[in-house]
Order: C-alpha cells, then sequence, then structure tokens
C-alpha cells in the first residue's frame, strides 16, 4: 500500500487485530491483503459485460408492434386513439363544381386542430356521402380534447359529430367506372372551355 491508505491500514490493523467479538470466545484477525496472480492470465478468457443492446432491442420491437402505448402517465391506450373522425364536415357535392374546397376545408380544420396539439394529418374522404374527416394527432390528450371540441359543434351550416377512430371502419370510398368516366368528361369539358 502506499500514501494515505497505507497509513489507515495500519491504523486499521493495530486496532482491530486480537478484537474479540459477541461472547469473547472469537477473536478478529487483521492484516494486510496479499495480492497476487494464481495461474496464468489470459484476457481472451475474461468474461465480458452482457450489455442490454438485446433486452432494449426487444423491447424496442414490441412497443412497435404493440397496438398500445403509453398516454400521459401508465395508462396505455390503443394506438388508433390519437385518431379523430368527424362527420358531416362537407357535402361531397360541392367538390364537384369546386375541387379546390377540399384543400380550403382541410387547411381550416387542420388549423382549428392545431389549436389543440400538434396535429400530423388531415384526410378528407372526398367521396363519403356523410362528409367525413381524418385527423390525426400527435398525443391522446389533443385527440380526446378534439373530441370534446368538435362534437355538436357547428360547420359550414351543419353540425359536426366526433368521436375517436374504432380502428377497423375504412371511409375510403372508392370511384365506379361511370362515376370516373363523367368526371374524366366532365373535366375534359372544364379543358376544351365549353
Amino acid at each position: 500500500s502506499s500514501g494515505i491508505n497505507a497509513e489507515y491500514g495500519a491504523i486499521a490493523i493495530q486496532m482491530l487485530n486480537g478484537v474479540k467479538l459477541g461472547n469473547g470466545n472469537t477473536k478478529v484477525k487483521v492484516e494486510e491483503a496479499k495480492f497476487e496472480l494464481k495461474g496464468e492470465f489470459d484476457p481472451k478468457l475474461k468474461p465480458k459485460k452482457r450489455s442490454n443492446n438485446k433486452k432494449k432491442k426487444k423491447n424496442r420491437q414490441e412497443n412497435l408492434l404493440d397496438w398500445r402505448e403509453r398516454a400521459g402517465g401508465e395508462e396505455l391506450k390503443e394506438k388508433h386513439a390519437k385518431i379523430v373522425i368527424l362527420h358531416h364536415c362537407f357535402d361531397p357535392k360541392e367538390f364537384l363544381e369546386d375541387a379546390c374546397q377540399i384543400t380550403e376545408i382541410r387547411d381550416d380544420i387542420k388549423e382549428e386542430c392545431e389549436k389543440l396539439g400538434p396535429t400530423k394529418k388531415v384526410i378528407i374522404f372526398d367521396r363519403h356521402p356523410k362528409g367525413v374527416v381524418s385527423i390525426k394527432f400527435g398525443t391522446h390528450e389533443a385527440a380526446d380534447s378534439a373530441v370534446k371540441t368538435f362534437n355538436d359543434r357547428w360547420f359550414g351550416g351543419k353540425q359536426i359529430k366526433a368521436a375517436l377512430w374504432d380502428g377497423v371502419t375504412d371511409y375510403a370510398i372508392e370511384e365506379t367506372e361511370g362515376e370516373r368516366e363523367a368526371r374524366l368528361a366532365s373535366w375534359h369539358n372544364f379543358i376544351e372551355g365549353e
């Protein structure tokens, strides 16, 4: 030993060596430690620290594949619970006359949603007869707040119904072949200036 540690070691030996423990039948023997290599040292055989990388990676994968996530505290909520569905936001016939209204309605709704929290995506289902809009929020709290704010609110002369998405319903409505032909004919007439 060297320096201060050697002095403490000498004091400990002097004070504790020969002290009786318990009922006095057992004596403590204190002496300076001797460190020496027993056998040959091979650093390749030294056990390596096990990293938690595998465990962390597994947890990360499980979280990605899980349909739920932590909302606020420890409460688990479905990931789709961040998506709010609004009904009666528009009449799909409005878009036949002016397709730019899709963008205007989307921007208006997004602007209102931004006041409630981070808004990731707004989708207008322009063919849906119930005038459906889907809004994906960044947090569950913002989505819950949106349902409370928008439900039974009036927008464009229509009373909106708001609810969290059930995670199943597909609101996209495909265009029929007849609708497609009519749309293309209308577009052609518009281009030709008729």
